[in-house]
This record gives structure tokens, sequence and C-alpha cells, in this order.
């Protein structure tokens, strides 16, 4: 973590793991020749927050350590980047030490993070649903921008830490907030973890050493995905991934899914809102042969093409503002006899998923192309040959459609009555038949 020479930016609120952090690196400055500068974060929540900072800055001037305070109004940038103070303090750190290593060119920032903090984060993800990856831990040392995070007491708990600053006769201070329950990680900290110390001493060591095998697993899974989609890849674009379905078919269940999480993850630039449910809708494109299309979350779709499986974005998005040619026509003047043209709307292929062919006849008011309203329906047909009502909204659901598109996808209706879900469905009772005189013809450009 540290070489001869390093500037290191060190990230110090005043309470006991951040003087234990400062305390130890100055010990080692004269040995590696280290540049220490501090930087200290007022969050602007706690009336006190002045005198950390105040306790901060006599501690720096008595170690001889230059320090930076820096204030943030944690409570108006959580409303304006719409996430919990939680999230928002912990960005703004980490943005003012990457500007401060900036700064002062320092290769590496240190953090105070320990034991204890390691087993409530791994049981905060375990809690919130987490994949393996989030199951590893904190990670001792990672890449941030042009630096390297750095956590030199990873591996200490709060006992021995305070056990070091008492034997230094060393003070700090105690963060208010930190013995509330307001946020989760208090109260993993506050009731969970010393529960389970109770019923297994050693229990959070136990922890973090679960996370170390699980990170060596993590690594080696890697590795086989990497493998995987070596072998599967067929193209990759900024905004669409072909794999080749039966080669991805025949590796564990672990390794694909994995490999469909990073190829989602990859069309749409990042992992928000993206798990194991759009997982399992890829999955399911996979294991049922046939062309189908489905809408997964973000703008993000998938097709079975054949032998393949398409992840995209962008290109064929659903939008409010796609447009819908309507044309009528003559069963008689069309090319192709109405056997053949009913056998090919039934195919749903390719050629069609944009373009439908209904029953004008059938039709029975002005059609219109809009967005969902309450009430849509369609007009579905059972084995025996009767007409039944099917909300458009109990459809959307049954095939997944995530919640946040279904007001973008455009609707063909006719008063309630939905003839076409573009890129769905049309309603059988608008179906062809050996009787159709007349033929509306629906076309999205």
């Amino acid at each position: 973590m540290v070489a001869n020479g390093d500037g290191i930016v060190v990230g110090v609120s005043g309470g006991a793991d951040s003087v234990c952090l400062l305390f130890l690196l100055c010990g080692l400055r004269e040995k590696y020749n280290l540049q220490l500068h501090v930087v200290h974060i007022n969050h602007g929540i706690r009336a006190e927050a002045g005198e950390d900072a105040a306790f901060v800055e006599r501690l720096c001037d008595a170690w001889q350590v230059p320090c930076d305070i820096v204030h943030f109004d944690i409570p108006a940038l959580a409303a304006e980047w719409k996430m919990s103070e939680e999230e928002a303090g912990r960005k703004a750190r980490y943005e003012a030490f990457s500007e401060a290593a900036s700064k002062y060119d320092c290769g590496k920032i240190a953090v105070a993070h320990n034991v204890n903090d390691e087993a409530e984060t791994i049981l905060f993800h375990m809690f919130r649903g987490s994949g393996l990856h989030g199951l590893t831990g904190i990670p001792a040392v990672r890449k941030h921008k042009d630096a390297l995070i750095i956590r030199p007491i990873l591996c200490l708990g709060r006992d021995e830490i305070e056990e070091v600053l008492r034997g230094n006769g060393i003070d700090w201070v105690t963060d208010k907030t930190n013995l509330e329950d307001k946020y989760a990680r208090n109260r993993i900290r506050h009731n969970i973890l010393p529960e389970a110390e109770s019923v297994a001493p050693g229990a959070v060591k136990h922890i973090c050493e679960v996370a170390d095998k699980l990170a060596e697993t993590e690594e080696f899974l890697e590795k086989l995905e990497a493998e995987c989609l070596a072998d599967c890849s067929i193209s990759e674009k900024d905004n669409e991934i072909v794999l080749d379905a039966k080669k991805l078919s025949a590796f564990h269940s672990v390794i694909k899914k994995r490999a469909v999480l990073t190829c989602l993850k990859n069309v749409c630039g990042g992992g928000k809102d993206i798990g194991s449910l759009q997982v399992e809708q890829v999955m399911d494109l996979l294991d049922r042969e046939g062309n189908r299309e489905i809408n997964l979350a973000r703008g993000i779709s998938a097709r079975r093409s054949y032998d393949n499986v398409v992840i995209f974005t962008g290109r064929d998005a659903f939008a409010p503002e796609s447009t819908i040619d309507i044309s009528c026509i003559s069963a008689d003047e069309i090319d192709t006899d109405i056997e053949q043209l009913m056998e090919s709307v039934a195919a749903d292929n390719e050629l069609n998923r944009y373009t439908k062919w209904l029953d004008y006849d059938r039709i029975d008011g002005q059609l219109e192309v809009r967005t969902r309203k309450t009430g849509d329906f369609f007009m579905l047909q059972n084995a025996d040959g009767e007409y039944h009502r099917k909300s458009l909204k109990d459809y959307m659901i049954d095939m997944k459609i995530p919640a946040e598109e279904r007001d973008n996808i455009p609707v063909v209706a006719c008063d309630s009555h939905c003839v076409w879900l573009v890129g769905y469905r049309i309603s059988d009772y608008c179906k062809l038949t050996l009787n159709t005189k007349r033929i509306v013809k629906l076309e999205r450009k």
C-alpha cells in the first residue's frame, strides 16, 4: 500500500478510526519519506461539526501535517442528486479526496475502514439481495480515477483501534450521528453485530474471512466468464451485443447469468436498475427457441433471432413519437393470396414485428395512435372460438414489460380496444380470415 516517496491524501473525520490511521501513517512518514495531506469533510448536517473540524486542525498542527477543511451541504446535495444523505456524503467525500490528490500530486488516498466496517458492508449488501461480488467485502486497494484508494487498517477491529489510541494517549471525537439508528448501517452496527458476537464470539472477523474466500471465488468466476464471452460473442458494438445462443447454453448457469449481466451492463453503460430480473428474462429467451423480443429496464431490449441472442439499446427503443403508417387496401389488391398473408402474420418474425395486417371490417370506429390509457383491452380468442377481454395492463404484466417503459410503447386503438401494441401482439378479433375483404396495413416507421 505504501512505497517510498508516496504522496498520500488522508481522510480524517476526527473519529477513532481515522485518527488511528493518521497516527500510523505519521509513524511511517520518515521511514518511507511520505508526503501526507489531510482532508476533513464538514457535511453540513451536525451543529457540532465545526468542533470536529477544529479538533482535526489542532491534531494536524501538532503532528505537522497540512490540512484542508472542505464544506458540503449534504442534505441539499442528496436532494439534488436524488439519493440518500448517506450515499451523497460518500460521493462528496471521494470527490473531495480526488480533487486534493490531483491538487497535491498524490497517487494514493488513505481511508480508515476497518474489520467492523467490512462486516457491516457485507451484511448490508446481503440484506439488499446482492450478487456474489457484493459479498466479497471492501477491497484493501482499488483504483479511483487517477489515484489508488488504500485502507491500511482494514485488518483491525474497533476494539484494537481504540486500544492503540489509548495506549498512546491519543484523543478522538465521536460523531453523534454514528450513535443513532437513523441509518441502516448504524442499525447493523448497534443491533445485529453485537448479537452475532454473543452467538459466536469472533463473528465479525469470521464474516470478513468468508468474504476473503468469496473474493477468491469471484476472481475465478470472472476468469471463466471472460472465457465464456470470448467464445460466445459474435459481435459487439456500443449499443448492441450478439451472442451465440447454442454456445452460451452449453455453459453452467452461473457463468451464463454472469455473462448476460455483463452484456446488459455494457450496452447501457452501467449497472443501475439492472439485476437478476432482467438476467432471468434473457435466460428465458435463451431457453426457448423461436424469434421473440422483450423489453428490459432502461431502454434495453433483448431479441432471440434464430441461433443468436441480441442485447441492444437505442436502435429499436419504443417511443411515443413513433410514426405509424395506416393504409387500407382491398384483399384483391395484394400481391399474395389471403391465406399466405395469414401465415405470414401468424409467423411473427423479424419481417413483420413492426408491420401488421388486420381485418378492416372488424374495426368499428376510428383508429388512433397513442400511448396506453386506463381501460385499454385486447379481444382474445379461446380454443372454442369465443372472444374475451384481457386488459392491456394485465398483458404487460404477463409479458414482464418494465413498469417504467409501459407508458412509452405506442398503442394503435379504436376507443379502448387495443388492436396493436406495437412490437408485441394484435387483437385476435381483428385478425385476417379467409373471408376478409378489406385489409388495414399498420407499419411502424
